[in-house]
């Protein structure tokens, strides 16, 4: 079987995706560069909780099958457009997250309002409406993310949320806090109005979490 260690890693955090409910039943996908010309990608239709680390599809840069015995994910082609876009893209996450899939409906987009929207390096954008499974979508995922500014993740309008980072949990932790902080401006909105960091702000944050390093 083939990259058994990336196998496992993917696994793992489909499993964390799945328990915070940001991928209920089978929605949602994520996928990882194995080598330069292979990824590993979510199956087809099978339940996140019975999944195992076999049914993870082997592809190609054509999102053609390499090993595996089941179809890979319907969102192959978004994942593909990410990889041959972005140039730092070595792993995507797409979740259906419930807040932050609100306003992926509403076509509205997260300000930064707290640190958490650091991690996507700019608000969050809404990606126009394009058809699930299809290559439209991932163009339009692609254009949203390289702004200006560029952004390591997008609401897919009335559909979801997509992210990519360096490393797979680098795009994990940028899902989980576009879910996060979701969820706070929609608790914001509902007691006032939210008050957005300014850009001296986010220059002063910046710098001290440099300085940490």
């Amino acid at each position: 079987m083939l990259y058994e260690e990336i196998r496992k890693e993917l696994l793992q955090t489909v499993r964390h995706l799945y328990a915070k409910e940001m991928i209920p039943l089978n929605s949602g996908n994520v996928s990882v560069r194995a080598s330069a010309e292979h990824f590993l990608i979510t199956p087809r239709g099978i339940p996140y909780e019975q999944m195992a680390a076999d049914d993870l599809v082997v592809i190609n840069n054509n999102g053609e099958v390499i090993e595996g015995s089941h179809k890979p994910s319907s969102e192959t082609p978004m994942h593909l457009a990410v990889y041959g876009n972005m140039a730092k893209a070595a792993a995507v996450v797409h979740t259906h997250s419930p807040y932050a899939l609100a306003f992926a409906v509403a076509g509205r987009s997260i300000p930064i309002i707290c640190t958490e929207g650091l991690a996507v390096r700019g608000p969050v954008p809404v990606a126009e409406y394009a058809c699930p499974g299809t290559e439209a979508q991932g163009r339009v995922a692609v254009r949203a993310m390289q702004g200006p500014p560029l952004v390591t993740g997008t609401l897919l309008q009335n559909h979801g949320v997509l992210t990519y980072g360096a490393t797979l949990s680098e795009a994990y932790a940028t899902a989980c806090r576009i879910e996060i902080a979701a969820r706070v401006y929609l608790l914001a909105l509902q007691i006032g109005t939210p008050q957005v960091l300014t850009s001296q702000q986010l220059d002063e944050i910046k710098t001290l979490y440099a300085s940490l390093k």
